[in-house]
């Protein structure tokens, strides 16, 4: 019953409102972090970014070959996820949102991992930190998000929780707040 999906998002507009982005890249695993599917998908409004150093994904990946319409990709994604499906995942609800996934129809619930690993002090940690504290796990050959290592680095993140004693759900979140983190993404020229 658990799974997760990620969505990534390209830049429409010049705000950092939700109505300057659109999804153009997502990605669905099971429990197990088998890729059940995974695509580009095409923006319905001209592009202003790609947001290239966080998504990865440059104008040739969004082309009509390689993407495909929002509402195609909604509907694939619909029927590949049980309506009895647990969602798991860093901001789950922003990915729901973006795919029109509906509450009792498309899924049965999710967990939201920022609000389970959340600091004592209301601290939110970034799911690359916490794999790289609690999974000993850096993303590898890309940078940037990749839909399909944060989707499955969720369900394992997901699982430790679940499975922990609350003394080690406890140590989880200590060495969250102790653990020393180098920055995510500079633009700083070296």
């Amino acid at each position: 019953r658990i799974f997760s999906i990620d969505v990534e998002c390209v830049a429409t507009g010049v705000t950092h409102e939700r109505s300057s982005r659109t999804p153009c890249e997502v990605a669905l695993v099971d429990c197990c972090g088998k890729v059940l599917f995974q695509t580009y998908i095409l923006p319905s409004k001209p592009v202003v970014s790609y947001l290239t150093p966080f998504t990865g994904i440059g104008k040739g990946d969004l082309v009509r070959q390689r993407a495909l319409p929002l509402p195609v990709a909604i509907r694939r994604l619909k029927t590949r996820l049980p309506s009895n499906a647990v969602l798991v995942g860093q901001n789950i609800k922003s990915d729901i949102d973006w795919m029109e996934l509906k509450h009792g129809t498309d899924f049965d619930s999710y967990i939201d991992l920022a609000n389970v690993y959340q600091g004592v002090d209301g601290k939110v940690w970034s799911l690359q930190h916490q794999a790289r504290v609690l999974l000993k796990k850096e993303r590898i050959a890309r940078s940037h998000h990749n839909p399909v290592w944060d989707a499955r680095v969720s369900v394992e993140l997901y699982f430790g929780a679940a499975s922990a004693s609350e003394d080690e759900f406890a140590r989880h979140r200590k060495e969250l707040l102790t653990y020393p983190r180098p920055p995510e993404f500079s633009l700083a020229k070296r």
